[in-house]
C-alpha cells in the first residue's frame, strides 16, 4: 500500500481537539519496537497506554470511532475492528477480503486514497477517540502533529515488528480477545506442521507464486508476499529470497516439489493470479501435474488471523506431498 501524501483544505483543524499524548523519552522511531505489551492496564480503567514509535501514548480503554490508516487498515479490519474511517484499498485487494471484512470497510468512510493521499479535515469531521496508523518515519513526520491535534494516535513504522504492530493496534481499538485467540490459533499451526512436517520441510523444495490484480501484463514474483517473509522468519519454510519473474520463465519452477500461489479467502484464485495459471507452461509443470500446487490466502497486510489462514493453506499443501 502506497505511503501517504496531505491534502490540506483552508479549513483548520480545530485546537479544542488538541490529545496530548504522555511524555516518554523514546519517542524516535526504532527498527525494533518496544517490548512493552499494550495491554498492560487494568481492563477496568478508563484509559490504556500502548507503546508505539512515537513514545507511550494513552488512548480510551474502549473506543467507538477509531481511523485506520495506511498500512494498519487490513490489520485493524482483520482483527474484527469496525472503523469510521479508513484509508481505501483497491478493489482487487478487497475481493480477496472474507465478506465481513468488506463490509466493515464498506460501512466506514474513506477518508485517505489508495495511492495515499490524506484528507486531515475529513479525518477531523469523524471526531475519532483514536487514530492508528502504520505508514514511514519521514511520511509520519510530515503529518503527525496534525494528526494528534485530532486525536491520539498510534503509530507503528514500517520497519517494527508485525506481531507488536497488531499487538499495539488491537490494544487502541479494544480488540485484545480477538488479538490473543487469532494469535493462540496461529501459534497452534505453526506448532502443528513443525511437528507433522518435520522431515518434509528438510527437504522438499517449495516455492510460493505471487500476483496482485494490478500486476504488469505477463510478470509475477516468487516468495514476495508478507506472509512468505513472516514464515521464513518463523523457521518453517526456508523459502528462497523473493525475485521477479516473467511468464516466459515458468519453467524455471519445475525444480520445485510444492508450488504455492496467492488466493482470496475462499481458497479460489484471485483475478490477480489467474493469468498464470490459466498459461500452458504452469499446466505442464510436475508440481502442477501431480496435485503440488496449492492456494494460500495472504492479502497485503501482517496480523495473526491472516497469519493463520496462511499457516492452513500450506498444511493442506504439504499434506499433499508424501512423507519420508
Amino acid at each position: 500500500m502506497p505511503l501517504p501524501t496531505v491534502r490540506r483544505r483552508a479549513t483548520a483543524v480545530a485546537t479544542g481537539l488538541l490529545v496530548t499524548a504522555l511524555g516518554l523519552a523514546a519517542c524516535s522511531a526504532p527498527a525494533a519496537a518496544p517490548s512493552a505489551s499494550p495491554s498492560a492496564s487494568p481492563t477496568t480503567a478508563q484509559t490504556r497506554q500502548v507503546e508505539t514509535n512515537d513514545g507511550t501514548v494513552t488512548v480510551p480503554a474502549n473506543p467507538q470511532r477509531v481511523v485506520a490508516l495506511v498500512n494498519a487498515a487490513l490489520a485493524y479490519l482483520d482483527m474484527g475492528g469496525k472503523p469510521v474511517g479508513i484509508t481505501a484499498v483497491d478493489e482487487g485487494t478487497l475481493a480477496d477480503l472474507p465478506a465481513e471484512q468488506q463490509a466493515a470497510y464498506r460501512a466506514a468512510t474513506n477518508v485517505a486514497t489508495s495511492s495515499g493521499e490524506i484528507d486531515l479535515e475529513k479525518v477531523a469531521s469523524l471526531k475519532p477517540d483514536v487514530i492508528v496508523i502504520q505508514t514511514g518515519d519521514s511520511q509520519y513526520g510530515k503529518i503527525g502533529d496534525e494528526l494528534k491535534a485530532i486525536a491520539p494516535v498510534v503509530f507503528l513504522n514500517q520497519e517494527s515488528d508485525w506481531k507488536f504492530r497488531v499487538e499495539a493496534f488491537a490494544g487502541a481499538g479494544n480488540l485484545l480477545d480477538t488479538l490473543n485467540q487469532q494469535k493462540a490459533t496461529y501459534q497452534q499451526l505453526a506448532t502443528s506442521i513443525k511437528q507433522n512436517y518435520a522431515d518434509v520441510l528438510k527437504t522438499a523444495k517449495i516455492v510460493e507464486t505471487y500476483r496482485f490484480a494490478g500486476a504488469e501484463a505477463g510478470q509475477f514474483a516468487i516468495n514476495q508476499s508478507l506472509c512468505a517473509e513472516a514464515v521464513k522468519e518463523e523457521g518453517l519454510v526456508d523459502f528462497e529470497a523473493s525475485a521477479p519473474m516473467s511468464f516466459e520463465q515458468i519453467g524455471k519452477l519445475a525444480k520445485y516439489d510444492l508450488i504455492l500461489y496467492n488466493a482470496r479467502s475462499d481458497g479460489q484464485p484471485g483475478a490477480g493470479i489467474q493469468p498464470l495459471l490459466d498459461t500452458n507452461a504452469w499446466k505442464l509443470l510436475p508440481a502442477v501435474k501431480a496435485g503440488h500446487a496449492k492456494p494460500v490466502y495472504c492479502p497485503w497486510g501482517r496480523s495473526y488471523g491472516f497469519m493463520a489462514k496462511y499457516l492452513e493453506g500450506l498444511d493442506q499443501a504439504l499434506a499433499t506431498l508424501p512423507k519420508e
